[in-house]
């Protein structure tokens, strides 16, 4: 009877081993420290906390984008259904209405800063110097805070989709000011550029919380799924552990 049972438990293994549901993970370019491009492969806090989700939950299996794309193309392949999880995104009325299900709890407080080249002396504390320089910021094409720091009156090229675009840019005098994340401007990606030619200002813009989400066509059911293994990361502290690791403090 053992020996008849020993090979049916064993036909049922990879049944077993291929339930769980493979959801596609896109990357945008600049979504470091988030996410960062290695010989081997993707590493960063997300991709690490993905990895302890589906210890949690077995059901899910997070498949990430080899390659990164430009924010507006995530967000596109996003609302098309053709990816499905997005890392480090912050909330946004035209997220919110392409049906993106942010989890309950978010991964980071992120704030953001203005890079200028390193032979300028510009100080600016708000938005409305800012505004008053009359000066061109570079922002990533498609990013969140397009449409409220147009309505404030802030010049904005958001013409290129990556952030080495931008500083290129920036270095080469088409703007005065570079927006990116704080994060960013502490990652590896930009630090080991070891550019002396820019220039970090001091004062933090915008801070507000970054989320993992999903598009309108993962299931609810998923979802919760991932919102209830993720609350148990954050509870058990190993969201802290994993931030830490990668230098972000919340």
């Amino acid at each position: 009877m053992m020996k008849a049972i020993l090979p049916a438990l064993f036909l049922l293994t990879p049944l077993v081993a291929s339930s769980a549901t493979d959801l596609k993970v896109a990357v945008w370019e600049g979504a470091a420290p988030f996410f960062q491009k290695t010989e081997t492969g993707w590493k960063g806090p997300c991709t690490d906390i993905f990895r302890a989700i589906e210890e949690i939950e077995p059901q899910v299996r997070f498949v990430t984008d080899p390659e990164p794309m430009p924010l507006r193309r995530v967000e596109y392949e996003m609302q098309a259904g053709r990816r499905d999880i997005v890392c480090g995104a912050r909330k946004s009325a035209v997220r919110e209405e392409a049906g993106f299900q942010f989890l309950k709890n978010y991964l980071h407080i992120t704030g953001y800063r203005l890079a200028v080249r390193s032979s300028d002396n510009v100080q600016v504390k708000t938005w409305d110097d800012v505004r008053q320089t009359k000066d061109r910021v570079l922002i990533l094409q498609g990013h969140a805070d397009i449409p409220r720091l147009l309505a404030m009156g802030i010049q904005l090229d958001s013409s290129a989709p990556s952030a080495e675009q931008n500083l290129i840019k920036l270095i080469g005098g088409r703007a005065r000011f570079f927006y990116a994340r704080d994060s960013y401007f502490k990652s590896t990606e930009f630090l080991s550029r070891g550019d002396r030619q820019v220039r970090v200002l001091p004062v933090l813009f915008d801070p507000s919380p970054a989320f993992i989400a999903a598009s309108k066509n993962v299931s609810a059911e998923m979802v919760q799924l991932i919102d209830q293994a993720y609350a148990k990361l954050l509870k058990n502290g190993d969201v802290a552990r994993i931030l830490r690791t990668h230098g972000i403090e919340n």
